[in-house]
C-alpha cells in the first residue's frame, strides 16, 4: 500500500467540501469528520493500525503543518510519520 492508493478516490470528501464552501485540496485539522475521513481512509488498507495511532499521527501532523494544509502534504506527513507511505 502506498501514499497513492490513501490519497485513491476521494470524491465524496471532495463533495462534501464543494458543499461547505471549501477547497477541496485542503485538509482542515479542526473539522472533525475530515479527521474521520482520513482515518477511516487509512485503516480501510491498514485495518491492524490501531484508530488511536492513526489519530495520535493525524494530531501531530496537524500541530507541525497548521490547521489546513494542501491534502497531499498533508497525507504525506501522516502517512511518513507512520511509515506507511512507501509500503
Amino acid at each position: 500500500m502506498s501514499l497513492t492508493k490513501i490519497l485513491g478516490d476521494w470524491s465524496e470528501y471532495d463533495e462534501k467540501k464543494t458543499r461547505d464552501q471549501s477547497d477541496a485540496k485542503d485538509f482542515a485539522c479542526f473539522e472533525p469528520w475530515e479527521v474521520d475521513y482520513l482515518t477511516n481512509k487509512i485503516r480501510s488498507h491498514y485495518p491492524l493500525l490501531p484508530e488511536s495511532i492513526v489519530r495520535n499521527t493525524i494530531q501531530a501532523c496537524c500541530q507541525a503543518l497548521g490547521a489546513s494544509h494542501p491534502r497531499k502534504e498533508f497525507v504525506k506527513c501522516v502517512t511518513d510519520k507512520m511509515g506507511i507511505s512507501g509500503l
